[in-house]
């Protein structure tokens, strides 16, 4: 039977830890590496001093000391995630993250380490400063061998907190957490404020085992329902800006949750409180706040609303509403002042006209796709992001595909083929088969249309190669969703190559009688 540890002991465990770190950050250090040029600098701040504010909130403080929301000492399974507590802005003496280390400490499934760095962000429309503090986050997360970091500043209205993680980017996938994203809580905060971050960490993590992804399962679903009521009516202590980022969090949340419910009609209530949070985060906005504020909740918005279209049959209302959301997102969050999260959200309406076709066939929509995925390559270049240059142009060469297909012109199905050849030399069957063979597969299907509207029967021959390779590639990386797809259309074109052969045979009785 498991021992349940008293807070003595616990306190002395902690102790002797704290102790420890003390001892190797006290220690000489090799002399360190050069800087990256890339990489911007982070503030210091002492180890000593973080550790000894936390040894004295740990350990037996005056009774007026703030001591962060009481944690029950309960059997735990082992950490499932390793989570940094930075050093704060504004906070001189450590005291306040001390606070929040304790507050997070012996929460279930989460070892927490102190990190003695401030990370600084002065100021959102600072495109190039968001970029900069992104990067150092993630370097941050893989230098200490950690899952998450939790960083920020201390305010004057209290706490304003952000979440990284190491392969996190700040991007316009669902209930992403970045800098734009701040969990703010009041100072001392108690248990309902210290749930919330609890739910927020285990939402924003990123799992990269089975361990992690059942630790997920097993703990985020209450941890979201412990926070349903705070969400739901935030404390009138708490400012309109913090009230909107605790709604905002937790339509996050939500969203997380949804995406590991164990039933359908789970998942589904999830996501409809996901969407009433962000709902009820996007009234709490203010004449005065920045425009990228109400861009940012309308990305998050239409990300939910697209992901649930995914899910269902009646998937035309959901994606006509996502397209609205993403069009709003796209239109208050400026190129100059920022570009990724714009392009973001220009690729994604893209990609929602894009679907939204391939259900009613009105065509307007695959125009429109092909004039804002264009529009982003002005941000995602070849050049400097060549990754994200080549999925762009992947989804141009789709809309291509189907746009030149009901429009029954070669010429348009021409430029599909061409664009894919042009992606493949950024996905290289080498280095990205799985998206070289999506490349590959798109390529075929484009060739087998270019055959049947006149673009030549040579390219049926082509079509057969590239068809049979991207269903290789699939095999045998277990891809068995998109080797389905594959498989389809290759017998469609060996279907009609058959057919072709079997016209060209000639009849021998023409010549009796």
């Amino acid at each position: 039977m498991a021992t349940t540890e008293t807070r003595e002991e616990r306190l002395a465990r902690l102790k002797q830890s704290l102790v420890r770190d003390k001892q190797k950050a006290d220690a000489p250090e090799a002399a360190p590496a050069p800087a990256q040029a890339e990489t911007p600098p982070v503030a210091p701040v002492r180890r000593s001093r973080l550790l000894d504010a936390i040894a004295r909130l740990l350990g037996a403080p005056p009774s007026d000391a703030p001591q962060g929301p009481a944690v029950v000492a309960t059997p735990q399974d082992p950490p499932i995630f390793t989570v940094l507590v930075t050093a704060l802005a504004g906070d001189a003496d450590g005291t306040a993250a001390a606070y929040l280390f304790h507050a997070l400490q012996g929460r279930a499934g989460l070892a927490v380490k102190p990190l003695p760095k401030a990370f600084l962000l002065d100021s959102m429309e600072d495109p190039a400063q968001v970029a900069a503090i992104m990067l150092n986050t993630r370097h941050a997360v893989v230098e200490e061998t950690a899952d998450l970091l939790v960083w920020g500043d201390k305010g004057k209205d209290g706490y304003r907190l952000r979440l990284a993680t190491a392969t996190q980017a700040g991007d316009d996938t669902l209930g992403s957490f970045g800098p734009t994203t701040r969990v703010e809580l009041p100072f001392d905060f108690a248990e309902a404020p210290g749930n919330l971050l609890y739910a927020a960490i285990l939402a924003a993590a990123e799992p990269t085992s089975e361990a992690q992804r059942a630790g997920v399962r097993k703990l985020l679903p209450a941890a979201a329902t412990a926070v349903e009521a705070l969400a739901a009516k935030p404390p009138v202590q708490m400012s309109m800006p913090q009230q909107r980022a605790v709604q905002q969090v937790f339509g996050h949340i939500a969203a997380a949750t949804a995406l590991v419910a164990a039933q359908p009609e789970q998942a589904k209530a999830w996501f409809g409180k996901a969407v009433e949070s962000y709902r009820s985060a996007q009234r709490r906005l203010r004449p005065t706040d920045a425009g990228w504020e109400a861009g940012l909740i309308h990305k998050h918005l239409a990300a939910v609303l697209t992901v649930q279209a995914e899910r269902t049959k009646e998937a035309a209302p959901l994606l006509e509403e996502a397209v609205k959301e993403w069009r709003s997102a796209a239109e208050t969050l400026t190129r100059a002042m920022m570009p990724q999260e714009w392009a973001g959200a220009q690729v994604r309406l893209g990609v929602a006209l894009y679907r939204l076709d391939l259900i009613t066939g009105q065509t307007e929509l695959l125009r429109e796709a092909l004039q804002v995925l264009q529009g982003t390559l002005q941000v995602y270049t070849r050049t400097e992001t060549p990754a994200r240059w080549a999925e762009v142009m992947h989804t141009v060469a789709q809309v291509l595909e189907v746009y030149g297909d009901q429009m029954k012109s070669a010429e348009v199905l021409t430029r599909a083929a061409d664009t894919c050849r042009s992606v493949c030399e950024v996905r290289t069957r080498e280095r990205t088969p799985l998206a070289w063979a999506a490349t590959q597969n798109t390529l075929g299907s484009a060739l087998f249309l270019l055959d049947r509207h006149g673009g030549g029967a040579a390219h049926l021959i082509e079509a057969e190669q590239v068809l049979a390779a991207a269903l290789g590639i699939f095999q045998n990386h277990g891809a068995k969703g998109p080797a389905k797809v594959a498989a389809r259309n290759l017998a469609h074109v060996r279907k009609l190559m058959e057919a072709r052969r079997n016209r060209q045979i000639v009849d021998p009785h023409w010549m009796d009688g």
